[in-house]
């Protein structure tokens, strides 16, 4: 569910007793997840296929849910990808 938070919210509402975790504890960025995986052994997620689909619509908040702000004072909205995905729409 961690990545799919855009895609199927009302998944992530009913763990979270209907309210979305923490800002900070949400999929907000590709390089902050994979540095995560690469220095905790205790964070182990699993890619799923819409990582390998055209289309990229589950890395954009294209319903407009209010995700919050992190206490970077960043707000959450799409996902942050590296320079060389652009802007994830490609096939």
């Amino acid at each position: 569910m961690y990545w799919l938070l855009r895609s199927a919210p009302a998944h992530m509402l009913r763990l979270q007793n209907g309210r979305f975790d923490a800002p900070d504890r949400l999929f907000c960025s590709l390089r902050e997840s994979w540095d995560s995986v690469l220095s905790s052994t205790t964070d182990v997620k699993e890619l799923i296929p819409e990582f390998y689909m055209p289309g990229g619509e589950f890395l954009r908040n294209c319903q407009g849910l209010p995700l919050g702000v992190r206490q970077c004072g960043k707000p959450v909205h799409d996902v942050e990808l590296p320079p060389w995905a652009g802007d994830g729409t490609e096939g």
